[in-house]
């Protein structure tokens, strides 16, 4: 691993798509996910990070992040403003992952159009891959990246939470409402 970490904090809190995992080290959020049990996510933290995370409910970090996560699912919060410690993937993600934080609230974009903002017009589908890999949900909007012809494309495994984040936001794609 090429990134040291000090201190590895976690918590866990609910949301409308199932429990909300967040971990974070003192320089931001490094993993949110969602619906895992416990220990998966404690195994995942430790197979990723190489070091066991403390359960951290009080961290003025993660009670920030929960916050905002309330309010985003209750349609008051549009923007987060939660630092973010990107711990895992390449340069080129990491460019990736900050053009998608820019793509505002209720709005989508195409896999080519990221590929675009980052220099690279012909990399759409390493934007799919990127996306496969981003381990810090909705603070990186990869729901809100869709393919070219207007539909969602890939989510993972969950196009349904895709669908779900994209109507709570009221974008339109194809097959949206």
């Amino acid at each position: 691993m090429g990134f040291s970490i000090n201190k590895l904090f976690y918590s866990v809190f609910p949301s409308p798509i199932g429990l909300m995992y967040a971990a974070a080290t003192d320089h931001g959020v490094c993993r949110l996910t969602y619906d895992v049990s416990d220990e998966a996510f404690e195994t995942d933290l430790m197979n990723r990070y190489g070091r066991p995370a403390e359960y951290a409910s009080s961290s003025p970090l993660l009670q920030s992040l929960e916050n905002q996560m309330t309010q985003y699912f209750m349609g008051a919060l549009t923007r987060f403003d939660i630092p973010l410690d990107f711990l895992e993937g390449t340069s080129f993600y990491h460019r990736v992952w900050r053009a998608q934080q820019k793509i505002p609230f209720g709005q989508v974009c195409s896999y080519k159009w990221v590929a675009e903002q980052v220099g690279k017009p012909r990399a759409a589908r390493a934007v799919g891959q990127a996306n496969r890999r981003s381990c810090i949900s909705i603070l990186v909007p990869c729901h809100r990246v869709i393919s070219h012809s207007g539909h969602l494309g890939g989510f993972g495994d969950r196009p349904d939470v895709k669908a779900f984040l994209l109507d709570h936001e009221g974008a339109k794609y194809k097959g949206g409402k």
